[in-house]
């Protein structure tokens, strides 16, 4: 058995998108799209990770210098590791671009374009680009600390004449308004796109050319911050104004990467680290002529549907019926949503009929991340209006939805919804809507508990599965978690529901216990996890404690897991990374043929477990139970998209039986013949 580091492991999950990039079997835009989706996690993993480990290094070497060693072989180890990816990056690109060219789509740059094409990119610029374009001239009262990070910005030297004084400018490439890649009218068969970058650098004379300047060299630059902010600072303001400060300091934070582009003279790179103040050069990056690739997200698809994923047509549940409310259908019996094999507007119309219907009393909901057109939260503002009490938590230490969420914060509270305020010192993760409805003379409580964000956008494109139930012991319960978060986390008993950081720990550690005492005395013993990390290391040491005592244990994780099992045929591990991102978590125990089954919102993480308020249910329901039965056992079937944890062969794909077995396809396939059985 091995325990490899959780960054690590999580590079190698990111290393997975690179493969699905350079599989010719994957249509072509979507390839494209897997290698932004790549930059994008590594750009995220350098704001908080990289720049974690950095600030221990720091820390280390002031308070524990016997510590500052291996901390430093870990950030060397770490990127080391990421520049060995680059170069296959770049390769993979290329051959994208190649095969782009093929089918007639061309990405050119400045000096490609004909006269023609000039023009027209000049008068896009000036009509549309320059007017609001960021420029800033670097001199003694430049402000650097001001630029965006991520943002990708020119730099440019600025030449007048031979022997004269060179003067230097950034501008910022302005994606945030305008798309990345424009697309110019077709020559021919040819469908031809220039990036922003380039259409800046050949229209630089029409930002600069009054000021008598005849030369302009331009490269690009990228900054990455880190992203830590200060929560606990002023206590005489309100967490919303202490996260809206923070936000701001969090665009002047230390510097933790800066890419440039490696035919930067030395001179230019000088002024650039003065003016950003980087003092430690091991925090430059030498990168290609463009940066930011993580926009390939939003690639324009000018070939076809032929070059991307066929849609997927969400399939109606068969227990939800059409000729009534959803609220009665969830009380005839549990039902489970599986996003996006089922629809996410499931919930949006739940909450919906629930606004108006007389019988509901009060909606109960926790909100961590949301659409930015959010209908969520039109149906909570509806549900408000027509006098329902309604009252939302909505997390503003949610990472990079700090600011968006204090948004929709003051949208709900002038609607008129009760906002529970955040707890400092704890993050509220859980997935939780508790309807309230007044019937027969009695109250009775509709759930909703889910492994996914209540976001309409990523319902599409990640993995979850979502529990809909009438189960007034579970409703109950879900009240109290409500209680728990509004009283700023009280201790309170749950006979149902595993909730953190009170119980997760322990109540999981009690049924891996099990499994292993029915293991030792002979009894059949099992356990089968999906999560998105595994990570604590006393669960990784209980897990392979069971293993050795004869428990078969078979955990799919897609990010990271830092049980490796080499030499123990008792620990399965797999990671998917197929075209949606498995996102549910789900935990089967064989509990001596009784088994118990829980979905919900928490990781085997330190901070999942310890540092925020998690929901885990138990599913009751033998058809549920039976379903959620068959998505596991799929989850170790694959032998297309899973990965096989143990290889020596970093990231192999698993190999297993004759016929291709693609785990989401058939989870589909599956779900569609179970909801055609009405």
């Amino acid at each position: 058995m091995e325990i490899i580091n959780r960054e690590i492991s999580w590079l190698h999950f990111n290393s997975r998108l690179l493969q699905e990039a350079a599989n010719p079997d994957v249509p072509l835009m979507e390839r494209l799209k897997f290698l932004g989706i790549y930059s994008n996690n590594l750009d995220e993993f350098y704001r908080v990770r990289v720049a974690s480990i950095k600030r221990l290094v720091e820390f280390n070497r002031k308070n524990y210098p016997e510590k500052v060693k291996s901390s430093e072989k870990l950030l060397a180890e770490i990127l080391s590791y990421i520049n060995n990816r680059q170069s296959e990056f770049t390769g993979i690109k290329d051959v994208i671009f190649a095969e782009l060219e093929k089918q007639n789509l061309f990405i050119v740059d400045e000096t490609q374009l004909s006269e023609q094409q000039q023009l027209y990119v000049r008068r896009y610029f000036n009509e549309n680009v320059l007017p609001g374009l960021l420029t800033l001239r670097l001199n003694g009262n430049t402000n650097p600390g001001s630029l965006s990070d991520g943002s990708i910005y020119l730099a440019v030297i600025l030449s007048k004449a031979e022997g004269v004084k060179k003067d230097f400018a950034l501008i910022q490439i302005p994606t945030n308004r305008h798309h990345r890649f424009f697309v110019l009218p077709d020559e021919g068969n040819k469908k031809i796109i220039i990036r922003l970058d380039d259409i800046i650098r050949l229209c630089l004379n029409d930002i600069f050319g009054a000021f008598g300047y005849t030369r302009y060299d331009a490269y690009t630059i990228k900054i990455t911050r880190d992203a830590e902010i200060d929560l606990y600072g002023n206590v005489s303001k309100s967490f919303i104004d202490i996260v809206a400060d923070s936000i701001k300091k969090r665009k002047t934070g230390a510097p933790v990467r800066f890419i440039y582009d490696k035919k930067m003279p030395s001179e230019l790179i000088e002024t650039l680290m003065h003016c950003f103040r980087i003092k430690n050069k091991e925090n430059l990056v030498k990168g290609e002529r463009y940066h930011n690739s993580k926009d390939f997200m939003d690639f324009p698809n000018l070939l076809g549907t032929r070059y991307v994923y066929k849609p997927l047509v969400p399939i109606p549940h068969r227990h939800i019926d059409k000729k009534t409310t959803i609220l009665s259908s969830i009380r005839k019996r549990d039902i489970l949503l599986h996003y996006p094999y089922n629809s996410f507007n499931y919930i949006i119309n739940m909450l919906r009929e629930a606004s108006l219907d007389p019988k509901v009393r009060s909606i109960k909901i926790t909100l961590y991340r949301l659409a930015y057109d959010s209908k969520i939260i039109s149906a909570l503002i509806n549900a408000a209006n027509n006098g329902k009490s309604v009252t939302a938590f909505l997390e503003l230490k949610a990472r990079f939805d700090e600011e968006h969420n204090i948004f929709w914060t003051n949208q709900l509270e002038e609607a008129g919804v009760k906002i529970i305020k955040t707890i400092p010192g704890i993050k509220v993760h859980s997935k939780l809507i508790l309807i309230r409805a007044k019937e027969g003379g009695e109250n009775i409580y509709y759930s909703n508990i889910s492994t996914g964000n209540f976001n309409e956008r990523t319902a599409k494109i990640y993995s979850d599965v979502s529990l809909l139930t009438a189960d007034q012991r579970i409703g109950i319960e879900v009240g109290k978690v409500f209680y728990l978060i509004e009283s700023a986390y009280q201790i309170i008993s749950f006979d149902h529901l595993i909730v953190s950081p009170l119980y997760t720990r322990t109540r999981l550690m009690e049924l891996i216990e099990n499994e292993t005492v029915n293991a030792r005395e002979g009894k059949k013993a099992w356990i089968d996890l999906k999560l998105n990390s595994l990570t604590d290391s006393v669960f990784v040491e209980k897990l392979k404690e069971a293993a050795e005592a004869g428990v078969k244990v078979r955990i799919s994780a897609r990010a990271s897991c830092s049980i490796i099992p080499v030499n123990n045929k008792n620990i399965e591990t797999v990671g998917i990374v197929d075209r949606f991102l498995e996102h549910s978590r789900i935990f089967i125990f064989c509990n001596g043929g009784d088994n118990l089954y829980f979905i919900g919102s928490s990781d085997i993480m330190i901070r999942n477990l310890d540092t925020r308020i998690e929901v885990t249910t138990p599913i009751y329901d033998e058809d549920v139970q039976k379903e959620l039965r068959q998505i596991l056992d799929f989850q170790f079937k694959g032998n297309v998209k899973a990965r096989d944890w143990a290889s020596k062969e970093e990231n192999k794909i698993v190999a297993k039986g004759r016929r291709k077995f693609r785990i989401q396809n058939e989870t589909y396939k599956y779900l569609l013949k179970l909801n055609s059985q009405r």
